[in-house]
Formats: structure tokens, C-alpha cells, sequence
């Protein structure tokens, strides 16, 4: 047997015996990769399931917690400033017509004074029918990158509130909120 051939089996044979003793293991890996995959994938709906929670106790301070007012009103200016760019895609009628008699009757600061968390609680439970929370009115929800996730909720004729979730360092929380 040629000294190039008997090297070839040998290493064929290293790795056999090296995949042998590690498949195992690498099962376990490759499951428990799947199951964080898994898991980090149902993070967000968990976290639509807390927020209906809370609108539905009236849990303040668990709402407080999962809702970012500064960066709702962040990207709310952001979509009025045409120069800067806005992760709000289109706003409907309704949304531009309560903005502007905001801005008419606050003026500068309108978006301090009327993104709050009542205003917050008010859009999520206008779409809902009577003794209806709104997860079983998501239309949709999908990953727009690692750490963005966007939900329609409303009723499929009508027109949803559109929802931004961001991922930072206290977990999934409203950073975006449209209609």
C-alpha cells in the first residue's frame, strides 16, 4: 500500500472514530441550538401575550415596563421630519388628523404631551370587539431583523395599529406605534 493511501486511511479512519465519540454530543449541541432558536422565535409573542395581560388588568406598571414612550414620540418626529429616515411605513387619514390637532393645540412639545401611556392603552384596545383582547386580532407578526418585530393587530377588513417591537437590554418592548 503506497505511503499516500495508507495516510489517506489513516486519517479517514481518525475522523471516524473522532465523529463516533462526538455525534453525541453534537446531537445535543444541535438540539439545544434548535430549542434557543425556537424559543428566542416565541420571545415576542410572549411578550404581545404580557402586554394583553396588562391591558386587561390594568397593570400599570408591567405596561410602563414593555412600552418605550420616548422612542414611540421618537418615531413619530422622526416620520414628521421628511429629512430623517422612519421605520413608520404609511400613516392612514385618521392618524395625520389626530396628529395635526395635536400639534395645533400643543404645539411644539404636542408628541410629550399626547403620546402617553393612556394614548398607548386607548390604541390597543380600540380595535378590539367588545370583551375581545387584541392577540386573538393579530393579523400578523414577523421578524423585520434579530432584534425588530412588527404586528398588525386589528381585524383583517379593518385598519390595524401597527406595532414596532425592539429588543435592548430589558427585553421586547413597544418602540413603534401606528395606525
Amino acid at each position: 500500500m503506497p505511503t499516500i493511501t495508507r495516510a489517506r486511511h489513516r486519517t479517514w479512519v481518525a475522523m471516524h472514530r473522532w465523529w463516533r465519540r462526538a455525534r453525541r454530543p453534537a446531537r445535543r449541541l444541535l438540539l439545544l441550538g434548535l430549542a434557543l432558536v425556537m424559543l428566542y422565535g416565541l420571545w415576542p409573542y410572549a411578550t404581545l401575550w404580557s402586554l394583553n395581560r396588562a391591558l386587561a388588568q390594568d397593570d400599570e406598571t408591567t405596561l410602563e415596563r414593555l412600552v418605550d414612550l420616548d422612542a414611540i414620540r421618537d418615531e413619530l418626529a422622526r416620520r414628521l421630519n421628511k429629512e430623517r429616515p422612519s421605520a413608520i411605513d404609511g400613516l392612514s387619514d385618521d392618524f395625520i388628523e389626530w396628529l395635526e390637532s395635536g400639534i395645533r393645540y400643543h404645539g411644539v412639545h404636542a408628541l410629550e404631551r399626547i403620546v402617553t401611556l393612556d394614548w398607548v392603552r386607548a390604541q390597543l384596545t380600540a380595535r378590539a370587539l367588545p370583551g375581545e383582547d387584541f392577540p386573538p386580532l393579530l393579523v400578523t407578526g414577523f421578524f423585520e431583523s434579530p432584534r425588530n418585530f412588527r404586528a398588525r393587530i386589528g381585524h383583517r377588513n379593518a385598519e390595524p395599529v401597527i406595532l414596532r417591537l425592539h429588543l435592548d437590554r430589558r427585553g421586547w418592548r413597544v418602540s413603534t406605534l401606528y395606525y
